[in-house]
């Protein structure tokens, strides 16, 4: 279930504030915007008494406490469901809960519906939140919650079952006794226990060798994201302490985990992640007079240059830019480069000529970037080279939203390339014993792959495909060869030359 947008109501910085959420959102923002602020005020909502930091009396907003508005509000927006949980300070924190479903008016929790509403919070997402305070046993403690949500039927059964055998035997025991002639008979209270929390505490997690939280978390969301076996989650990230290398792999963690339709809240603070993530559901949030603002779509560039990711800044010591989708074309490219290199079809490696490969998301991020229009900031010339996507639902779009950037920038417009076939893997053959398996142009290789790989018995990971079979090839196993006019041509290696050609002509 996504979570469509929060409002906060007098909790800590936020006096009256909504927030619109994608599936990937990234959290902008100076150092007293109140990024974490929103992060927090989740966790609250989700996890209770379980969060990292519950409810306090100090989290009331000063101007409420001035005026008197003792109340603290946080209400969660979901498709056709919106929950609100209401705390009064003046009551010691009473919580009041209200739901609305299909967008009718809010229904104050009951004791006649309450039942219906915990069937209601039983659908919600699972909140995770990582931030710089969090332990290297955070993560394996969030499993365990997650185990036990996918078995609570189990539990309640089991519950259930010893309640009832508890209460069937002391009857009989109390009758016993009383045809025994003992009087009075004596009183027995059983305490219901809760399982669920009994497990928890059980399942007590320590590590050794003070390992390094941020890392251990990094770690774990690849994990998740490579397995993606929880359901219905949110997570939320706060980047800290990681080298650029393992900025790329959480980029690399958090587009994944999206693409398996789980959701993010991410807060990267640097610059460095900020130019591997899409622009799309970026937020950037300032504190003006005290008051938290959005900025609108307009204002994103400015501000991202005032917090240092300008276009320039994502591009560093690069002399030309070419903006791919993910992880796997920046080695897709580097790849065919490297092989051209080594034939001798060019002086020097993309690397060593200033070209910075960034991956920005497929054709629904490039539109954000026309909408921004953050290609005229890039400070560089610029080249795409993008999936087509042919062959599947996403194509048609991919088209057009190609078409407008070329409309806006047709100097640009030569500078654009889609590719002939669906996607890289489409270019690509498996040497297998001898053997070598090419795809058809429109292909499902990732799929193709893993059945063979599984009905093999070996563990194949899907979006890893482009870089296993790029392991066993060379130049000339590269599936880009078309003709023309009666000529032969390579669509993906004319490109690429004609880039390197382009990066020659530079002034230097």
């Amino acid at each position: 279930m996504l979570l469509k947008s929060v409002e906060l109501h007098n909790f800590r910085g936020y006096r009256n504030f909504k927030l619109n959420f994608a599936p990937l959102t990234s959290l902008l923002g100076e150092g007293d915007s109140g990024k974490k602020t929103i992060l927090r005020a989740l966790d609250i909502f989700f996890n209770g008494p379980l969060a990292k930091r519950p409810l306090k009396l100090q989290d009331l907003n000063e101007r409420a406490l001035k005026d008197g508005d003792w109340e603290i509000s946080i209400t969660c927006f979901f498709e056709k469901l919106a929950i609100k949980k209401k705390y009064d300070l003046k009551n010691y924190l009473a919580e009041t809960d209200y739901f609305c479903e299909d967008g009718n008016d809010f229904e104050e929790v009951t004791p006649q519906n309450r039942k219906h509403f915990r069937q209601l919070l039983a659908q919600l997402p699972m909140y995770v939140f990582f931030d710089r305070e969090s332990k290297a046993t955070s993560p394996l403690k969030f499993v365990v919650r997650s185990a036990i949500r996918d078995k609570q039927v189990e539990i309640k059964e089991v519950q259930d079952y010893i309640d009832e055998r508890v209460g069937r035997n002391l009857s009989q025991i109390l009758a016993n006794y009383k045809d025994l002639g003992e009087e009075p008979a004596p009183q027995f209270v059983f305490e219901e226990q809760d399982f669920a929390d009994m497990i928890k505490r059980q399942a007590r997690i320590s590590e050794s060798a003070n390992p390094k939280p941020s890392q251990l978390i990094l770690s774990f969301l690849l994990a998740q994201s490579e397995n993606a076996s929880i359901d219905n989650v949110i997570y939320a990230f706060e980047e800290e302490d990681l080298t650029e290398d393992e900025d790329a792999k959480l980029a690399q963690a958090v587009l994944k985990l999206v693409a398996k339709n789980k959701q993010v809240i991410l807060i990267p603070n640097s610059p460095h992640l900020m130019g591997l993530l899409p622009l799309e559901g970026i937020k950037i949030i300032e504190n003006v007079g005290g008051k938290r603002q959005i900025l609108t779509d307009d204002q994103v560039f400015a501000a991202a240059q005032k917090l240092g990711i300008s276009g320039s800044q994502r591009a560093g010591r690069s002399s030309c830019v070419l903006l791919v989708e993910g992880q796997e074309d920046v080695r897709f490219i580097t790849k065919i480069n490297q092989w051209l290199y080594e034939e001798g079809l060019v002086s020097d490696t993309f690397d060593h000529k200033g070209l910075f490969i960034l991956p920005v998301g497929g054709c629904g991020s490039l539109l954000a970037w026309l909408n921004f229009d953050l290609f005229s900031k890039l400070n560089e010339p610029w080249f795409i080279l993008i999936d087509s996507d042919k062959g599947t639902p996403e194509a048609g779009q991919s088209r057009h939203h190609l078409q407008q950037i070329k409309a806006k920038y047709p100097e640009a417009a030569d500078h654009i390339h889609a590719t002939y076939k669906r996607e890289i893997e489409n270019y690509l053959v498996f040497k297998d014993q001898g053997r070598i398996l090419k795809f058809e142009p429109y292909e499902d290789v990732k799929q193709h792959m893993y059945d063979l790989m599984t009905s093999r018995k070996k563990r194949w990971i899907k979006d890893k495909t482009a870089s296993k079979l790029m392991e066993k090839m060379s130049l000339k196993d590269l599936q880009d060869h078309y003709q023309s006019n009666g000529q032969d041509h390579r669509e993906l290696v004319e490109f690429l030359l004609e880039i390197d050609q382009f990066i020659n002509q530079l002034p230097k």
